[in-house]
């Protein structure tokens, strides 16, 4: 009976608890270094030096652990994480505000509506704009951007501009080589 007790209510109600705590009191605390501490010892998100995740983060799924977020990346308000599989992001990221990233979904082809989980790899240098979509398995490749408001349901190859909903090919960047530097949001954000 007790393992049925823990199993079907002990073991669902400390992940409810632990999921409307940190997307209701620990995403909107106006203090970064309060959402770090956080996120680095509870979740076991890996946050890369001077790396930040601003207010209103959304996190849902049980692999927080295999989030994985390089050096002097860029993530303001907002993002939504579904996070089945591994989510890694290179040194020197960039998104736009409202970036959702689900690396779920559910096979429409299997009785059941089986869930189907792939990893989402963001190279460096990349640069996500507001409101852009991340399906399940793509991979953006380092230096590429992602215009605001795309779908991306396949992989974007490094230095490529796209756009759209699915996300296309637009055009090469002009330039390969990159000389900014993103620091750590301030204390109060």
């Amino acid at each position: 009976m007790r393992s049925f007790l823990n199993q079907h209510i002990g073991i669902p109600l400390v992940g409810l608890l632990r999921s409307w705590f940190l997307n209701t009191i620990i995403a909107n605390t106006p203090f970064w270094h309060v959402r770090k501490a956080f996120y680095r010892h509870f979740c076991k998100i890996q946050l890369g030096k001077e790396s930040s995740i601003g207010r209103g983060a959304k996190f849902t799924g049980d692999k927080f652990h295999e989030i994985h977020i390089g050096e002097h990346c860029s993530i303001p308000y907002d993002s939504f994480w579904v996070v089945g599989a591994s989510i890694t992001i290179g040194n020197h990221v960039v998104f736009g505000h409202r970036v959702s990233l689900y690396t779920s979904d559910h096979d429409p082809d299997d009785a059941d509506s089986a869930r189907r989980n792939a990893p989402i790899v963001i190279e460096e240098r990349a640069w996500i704009g507001s409101e852009v979509t991340l399906l399940p398995g793509v991979t953006i490749g380092k230096g590429a951007v992602v215009a605001a408001g795309s779908l991306v349901t396949k992989d974007v190859a490094p230095f490529s501009i796209v756009a759209g909903r699915p996300a296309k090919f637009m055009r090469a960047r002009a330039v390969q080589e990159f000389t900014y530097l993103i620091t750590e949001i301030p204390w109060y954000e």
